[in-house]
């Protein structure tokens, strides 16, 4: 049997058991989806903030959304979104915001008007509960009793964490099994993508990297083994490999999330989690689930992207990272910029009691930047303070030396976001300058993750625009943001506002077209 075979059989098989027994154990009264189904219900009457995770039960479309300002003329191009949508089937309710089913956003650009789609990933998971009218298998936090067996990943894929454009289709990303592919102009499911024979399956990250190439980056975490992905611009494998991490995998490896790529390296964050699949969609809490160890390092994994076996693994005091925004080559040094908290409370507390309709605090989230000495193997940290997540640069210059970051940001009291979920402004950071600019929607609006889209025809950092979605908890509706980056403080230039309310979601990128 070739090795990459006995990888995925050995994989599948392995989550397979774990899964199995998934419907056997009995959640408590007080902690059931009938439970957070009334009581979101009852929190969700008195509280307009919660109306963009109540979620949404069919497909959405505008053809002309109305549009505040002047839209750049020669923005065009597709927005994608992705995020949880659908979080309720016949009194029930999923028990953590990650466990929703995904809906991939398009917002078409055409220079002159926006219009929108929102399609639910056909997933296998999806078209079963679609037909019976209910949630038939377990999820993240969320016991089903259901005489449904899960037989692999993708039997609970939710793919619902970002899309991405590469090679002719869209590709709708979850963090433990396969990537969905979608066509480009409808968004109807193709199905699950396999890369290679005997990968069906295979944990493909949602996180991967587009370099200025047209080359897709990515990894999936397995425990003690990361798999690697190199994606010419035509869409196809160009190589596959698999990397043994010197970690113990009862204390890491349970929540490798996102990555980042250099001229010559992966870089990837590994913080001391670990998943416990017998335990997922049982009456175990969410951090029983995802376990922190404390005292364990947050390990920085430094590969190459040619031979996976030749690596160099920092490791740092224990630290949650979710999201990274680049880094970068300087001498002997790898630069890579993270967003690390301090504790697994946005895990274990906010993202659980949102469904709930409940306010959770949750820790604090904040910049860091790593200077990780390839040939000594130290590490130099600077340490940020604003409140922020989602971070982002301009496209063009991933993997290369950057001067600005994008982040969704809060100042104010933390209570006013829903759950400690959602921000009320965007910032730009100049590294460079070491200043910050910043554009504050106020109280009434929930920011998500914005992104910087190129201008067309330019080749400078940040002769672009920012684009993002916002939440305006008075009109119950969504609006898309745009703004000219080097005046971000000045406030969008144009808005495009949807009739409805679209749920929160995660992540996005977009696709220009002439």
């Amino acid at each position: 049997m070739q090795r990459r075979n006995f990888l995925a059989q050995s994989f599948a098989a392995t989550t397979a058991a774990s899964l199995s027994g998934l419907s056997l154990a009995q959640a408590p009264k007080r902690n059931t989806p009938e439970a957070f189904y009334a009581d979101f219900q009852a929190a969700l009457a008195t509280n307009p903030r919660l109306k963009p995770v109540a979620g949404v039960a069919q497909d959405l479309s505008c053809d002309e959304m109305k549009i505040e300002g002047k839209l750049p003329a020669d923005l065009k191009g597709r927005f994608l979104r992705n995020g949880p949508a659908l979080f309720e089937r016949n009194g029930q309710r999923y028990q953590h915001w990650f466990a929703g089913d995904g809906m991939v956003q398009r917002f078409a650009f055409t220079g002159t008007g926006v219009s929108h789609l929102g399609r639910f990933v056909q997933t296998q998971k999806f078209r079963k509960e679609q037909a019976a009218g209910k949630f038939l298998y377990p999820a993240f936090n969320t016991y089903i009793d259901s005489d449904e067996r899960v037989s692999g990943p993708d039997a609970v894929n939710a793919a619902n964490t970002n899309a991405i454009e590469h090679g002719g289709r869209v590709l709708a990303l979850w963090e433990g099994g396969s990537a969905f592919a979608l066509d480009p102009q409808t968004l109807a499911t193709q199905g699950p993508v396999q890369w290679q024979d005997g990968w069906a399956q295979m944990p493909f990250s949602a996180h991967p990297k587009l370099d200025p190439q047209g080359n897709l980056w990515n990894m999936g975490g397995a425990g003690s083994r990361l798999l690697t992905y190199h994606v010419g611009p035509d869409g196809k494998l160009v190589k596959a490999q698999v990397a043994k991490l010197p970690i113990d995998p009862k204390k890491a490896g349970g929540m490798v999330h996102d990555m980042a790529i250099t001229e010559r390296y992966m870089v990837v964050p590994i913080p001391p989690v670990t998943m416990h699949f017998d335990k997922l969609g049982s009456a175990a809490t969410a951090s029983e689930v995802l376990k922190t160890h404390a005292g364990e390092p947050l390990r920085i994994w430094v590969g190459s992207k040619n031979d996976v076996a030749q690596f160099k693994m920092f490791e740092l005091p224990t630290d949650m990272v979710f999201h990274v925004g680049n880094a970068y080559e300087q001498g002997d040094e790898v630069v890579l910029q993270m967003v690390a908290g301090n504790n697994n409370d946005f895990l274990a507390g906010s993202a659980v009691q949102v469904m709930r309709g409940q306010h959770a605090e949750t820790g604090r989230s904040s910049l860091s930047v790593l200077r990780l000495n390839m040939r000594t193997g130290q590490v130099q940290r600077t340490d940020f303070d604003a409140i922020e997540e989602f971070p982002r640069i301009d496209p063009r210059f991933i993997g290369r030396e950057s001067r600005y970051l994008l982040s969704p940001v809060s100042w104010r009291n933390a209570k006013e976001q829903i759950a400690g979920i959602g921000f009320h402004g965007v910032m730009l950071r100049d590294f460079a300058r070491q200043t910050e600019a910043r554009y504050d929607y106020g109280d009434n609006t929930i920011a998500e993750e914005h992104i910087v889209v190129a201008k067309p025809g330019t080749a400078n950092e940040m002769n672009a625009w920012v684009l993002g979605t916002t939440y305006d908890i008075q009109r119950g509706q969504t609006a898309v943001n745009i703004f000219e980056a080097q005046s971000l403080s000045k406030g969008p230039i144009a808005r495009a506002w949807l009739p409805y309310a679209m749920p929160l979601g995660f992540h996005g990128n977009f696709t220009a077209v002439a």
